[in-house]
């Protein structure tokens, strides 16, 4: 279903209706359906209309710095087009963007055409495809080397200035925001998975996890304690990843086992070789059978972990343990109003012993098509809106941790915990998943892969990685020249 909103149809949007769709990265979550790839974002759809936006203007908003200031456009009204995620979050805070803007830039409105995240990738190719002129697109940051590649967007080099960039964004999140040299795509935020857990139940169980990070547990003391906890299926001790079993096979969060399992310098830790479209001798590396065969150990042998994952399994108190970036708070709210349903607890992400911590960044960027017809105004709206006045107003729709330093930095939540436990994992273990413009294909195969050793006990793990690793290979080649 497809979405189409000005901003006068978002001021006419009540603020009461607003439902807080929480984005369950990279994503898009996160994000969220099979295809779904964003770190922190769930997004299959969930929410069918932006018509839940609150537009209304935002006070007390901070003045952009003179970094980041913006210049006179041409004189007439302009209508910028954006094609973006269906999501009532994403709206409203888009929406309260454009007031915030719209201060010092009258002529200028954008008509938000939104889709589900599943169709998001597909509507911007189409639209590429047939030359429609998209002003402004919503990018999964694992896409925006394929979409370069492609020519869907056009560099912004000349639109930001190097030493601003570099100065303004977690360097994390420029690995993936750049193409041969060139920036193409500022990013909005980041994700950063932690392991939360029902501290009401660990605390009847006499289980303490860490709080430091440099404290984290490993693997197997980790899997201790899932199982000490574990009761199925009235309660599992560990949900792997955002609810949903689609969600849970996704290479962010599940790709973590085999990354961790392998120490920096291990082809499983880099994921794949460095022309960026070889896949075997990295997936199917031996560290990374073994974080592989643990996936499958967690799911038909231990059985710590359901193999079909309700919705809210750990919202609703049946799992004790679970990996997902902040928004498990804001959904947690969402929930439960009061915040009284059970105490919350938070500790890092486990890794195993003689491996690497790792944590899957990345989350949504924002690029200008190369069909644009208004370039200028579309990649002076988009500085705007990751500056440090738009990135702090989608904060606080969204509260999902900033990619802006500032905003970044500026906010206290995460100066204490259990932010805190989240801003450390991001700082001292983050990574982008795998950069390849075949990052597509390659988590489809993935996706298919884990779903495979998580159902099918006694599948052979070393020989279905070989496999989907050659497979990856084949789909992957057709991008041999990306490195121009």
């Amino acid at each position: 279903m497809q979405t189409t909103w000005t901003r006068r149809r978002f001021l006419q949007a009540s603020s009461g209706a607003l439902t807080a769709a929480i984005l369950a990265a990279c994503g898009g979550t996160s994000g969220t359906s099979p295809t779904a790839t964003s770190g922190g974002t769930s997004a299959g759809g969930a929410s069918t209309s932006a018509a839940t936006a609150s537009g209304g203007a935002v006070t007390g908003a901070p003045q952009g710095s003179a970094a980041v200031a913006t210049k006179p456009l041409t004189a007439g009204q302009i209508t910028l087009n954006y094609l973006g995620l269906t999501s009532p979050d994403h709206s409203a805070a888009l929406g309260k963007v454009l007031v915030e803007y719209q201060k010092t830039h009258p002529n200028i409105d954008v008509q938000f055409d939104t889709v589900p995240f599943a169709q998001l990738f597909p509507k911007i190719q189409a639209a590429t495809a047939g030359k429609t002129p998209v002003d402004i697109i919503l990018i999964d940051g694992p896409n925006v080397t394929n979409f370069a590649y492609n020519s869907v967007m056009i560099p912004l080099d000349q639109y930001f200035d190097k030493a601003y960039v570099e100065k303004s964004f977690a360097p994390t999140s420029l690995l993936t925001s750049s193409y041969n040299g060139k920036f193409f795509a500022p990013p909005m935020m980041e994700s950063s998975s932690v392991m939360w857990y029902n501290k009401t139940i660990t605390d009847k169980a006499g289980i303490k996890p860490p709080t430091d990070f440099a404290q984290a547990w490993t693997m197997d003391q980790a899997l201790d304690a899932w199982k000490a906890v574990n009761n199925p299926p009235n309660v599992y001790g560990l949900q792997w990843g955002q609810d949903g079993s689609a969600f849970t096979a996704q290479d962010y969060e599940t790709g973590i086992f085999r990354r961790s399992a392998g120490n920096k310098e291990s082809p499983a830790y880099k994921g794949i070789a460095p022309d960026g479209i070889t896949v075997s001798g990295y997936f199917d590396h031996p560290d990374a059978i073994k974080g592989h065969q643990f996936v499958q150990d967690l799911y038909q042998k231990h059985k710590v972990s359901p193999t079909e994952t309700p919705p809210y399994i750990w919202f609703d108190k049946k799992a004790v343990f679970y990996i997902s970036p902040d928004n498990a708070l804001g959904t947690y709210k969402q929930r439960y109003p009061n915040g009284d349903e059970f105490e919350i607890g938070v500790t890092p992400l486990p890794y195993f012993k003689d491996g690497a911590q790792v944590c899957h960044t990345d989350s949504w960027h924002f690029g200008v098509g190369a069909y644009s017809a208004h370039k200028d105004e579309a990649a002076d709206f988009i500085k705007f809106l990751t500056g440090p006045v738009g990135a702090k107003i989608v904060y606080d729709q969204i509260k999902q941790l900033p990619a802006n330093l500032d905003v970044q930095s500026a906010i206290t939540d995460y100066q204490k915990k259990p932010l805190m436990t989240v801003q450390q994992q991001f700082k001292n273990s983050g990574v982008p998943r795998i950069i390849t413009p075949g990052f597509t294909e390659f988590n489809s195969l993935s996706i298919e892969f884990y779903q495979n050793i998580i159902q099918g006990q006694g599948v052979n793990v070393k020989d279905l990685a070989t496999t989907m690793a050659k497979r990856a290979d084949g789909l992957i080649s057709k991008y041999k020249d990306w490195k121009k």
